[in-house]
Order: C-alpha cells, then structure tokens, then sequence
C-alpha cells in the first residue's frame, strides 16, 4: 500500500468527491475544502487508495477536522493518522483533538487503538441528531500507545 501524502487546492475537487462518498449525509464541496485549505496551519493527507485527513495546527495544538476513508477496513485511516501524528511532532505539537460520533464505534476504536481517550460530549452536534464525541491525544504520551 502506498503512503499518504500532501493534499494541496489542486486537491479540493478530489476531496471533497471522497468526502461525499465516505460522509454522504454531510458532504463537503470543493469550496469548503479550498476554504478550510487556505487557512494557515491547515494540512490535508490524501491515500491513493481512497482516503484523506484534513487537521488544523495552532501553535502546539491539532485538530482533525475530518478523516475518512472510502474503502473500510483496509488500513487507509490507519495510515493516514501514523502521517498525520509523524507531521504534527516533527512540528511540534503537543495535543491532537478530534470529535467522532459516539456511536461510531469502529472509529473509535481507531482513534483509542492510537492513545486517543475521551475528553467531552456534546450533545445532538450532527445534523442527525446524534451527539459527537470529543477526544484528545497527548502526542508525547502517544509514543507509548503506538500500535
């Protein structure tokens, strides 16, 4: 499998296409990704094999804004998080933070299988209704929790 790489506004169209696939009851357009990709700090991964992460950096703080991949179980969200995680210490980040829906359980276990632990909810946050739960990674202590 090949490896994540750096996803530019050249990228938006692609993105947002998977986007769509992986979240069709809340997709995002090429629009919202050229957006949230001209903003400072932000970085988008994309897998050849169908997938993408988008994060947001600010000083020693990260937060995923979106990762999915369109194929499951494949080891492409995996792959993309390890690049993600690679990036954000070589620049020095020190906290990563996401929200997942609660009952997205494979997601989560994911995110706990890479040293994730809850931090908050909040509720009825997806336009479904469904509540999001909010969860932090201490990269430092990461290491330890690599898998």
């Amino acid at each position: 499998m090949s490896a994540p790489r750096e996803a530019g506004l050249a990228h938006a169209a692609v993105l947002a296409a998977m986007h769509g696939a992986v979240f069709p009851h809340d997709p995002w357009d090429e629009a919202a990704f050229r957006a949230l990709l001209g903003q400072p700090g932000a970085l988008a991964l994309i897998h050849e094999a169908g997938g993408f992460l988008l994060l947001r950096s600010v000083l020693d703080e990260a937060e995923i804004l979106t990762l999915g991949a369109v194929e499951k179980r494949r080891g492409i969200a995996g792959a993309l998080l390890e690049e993600a995680l690679r990036r954000l210490r070589r620049i020095g980040v020190r906290t990563l933070y996401l929200e997942v829906a609660a009952d997205n359980v494979p997601a989560r276990a994911l995110y706990e299988k890479y040293g994730f632990t809850a931090a908050g909810l909040r509720k009825a946050y997806y336009q479904d209704g469904g509540d999001a739960l909010n969860m932090r990674l201490d990269l430092a202590a990461a290491l330890a929790h690599r898998p």
